[in-house]
């Protein structure tokens, strides 16, 4: 008797992750090569390691990942839509399977980001450096995981989320609706940055909650609202839309 068949929805994000393996392993080798690359120019005092000795640098290239996986979200409608649909697959198991796969990345990434931070905290203890984060965070340090995990996630996520939402918008309409919601992407992520490194938040709860901070848990519930509403706005795109010939 064989096995039962896997549901499409997995289907999916399996081949995006077999798909784009090798795209995210050769990305994370340079990108950990280049940071090693400046720890050996810290250590032969090429760059003195006064100018790093008070801020992480771990930290300092989060754009990077960024920008790379709104690329790679750009690319998932228009190389991939036309490919699931003529075998089979439904729009709306391809828009779960893309989510899960958007998921599953940016849940890697994020552990990646996190075994990074803790690497270069076991660095700065070593060599008796202090380290201060240059930006408002969830964590308050590097040794507190489970935010530094939390919110790596949700940015990564954010940002594939909004690049898949430009690359749904030019495969669905003409080119000035699609700038359109390239805008709307773009405001996407950068509201999941407000929200996970803004002051105003905390200013703003200061005075109705008596708070000192945001409260990570209202942080969190905004952040899974953005991410809700990058889901939304895929789905209301891809789920009646005309295939097309793909166009890469």
């Amino acid at each position: 008797m064989s096995g039962k068949r896997k549901h499409p929805v997995l289907n999916v994000a399996q081949h995006l992750l077999y798909t784009f393996r090798w795209t995210f392993f050769f990305y994370w080798i340079i990108f950990i090569l280049v940071f090693i690359g400046l720890a050996v120019l810290v250590n032969e005092k090429v760059i003195p390691d006064g100018e790093l000795n008070l801020n992480e640098i771990w930290e300092s290239v989060t754009i990077s990942p960024k920008i790379f996986l709104m690329v790679i979200g750009i690319l998932l409608t228009p190389a991939s839509l036309a490919s699931f649909v003529a075998c089979g697959v439904t729009r709306r198991h391809f828009i779960r399977g893309v989510t899960l796969f958007m998921a599953v990345s940016s849940a890697l990434l994020a552990l990646l980001m996190m075994a990074g931070i803790s690497f270069e905290q076991f660095i700065y203890e070593r060599n008796n450096w202090s380290i201060e984060l240059q930006n408002t965070h969830l964590f308050t340090s590097p040794s507190q995981l489970g935010l530094v995990f939390v919110e790596y996630f949700c940015l990564f996520f954010a940002y594939f989320g909004s690049g898949w939402l430009i690359g749904s918008g030019y495969y669905r309409f003409h080119w000035r609706n699609g700038l359109l919601i390239t805008l709307v992407a773009i405001v996407t992520a950068v509201a999941m940055d407000i929200v996970l490194t803004s002051k105003w938040l905390g200013e703003l709860l200061q005075s109705p909650f008596n708070a000192q901070h945001t409260p990570v848990a209202a942080v969190v519930l905004l952040a899974i609202l953005v991410i809700a509403i990058i889901v939304v706005l895929n789905d209301r795109i891809l789920r009646r839309v005309a295939i097309k010939k793909k166009m890469f």
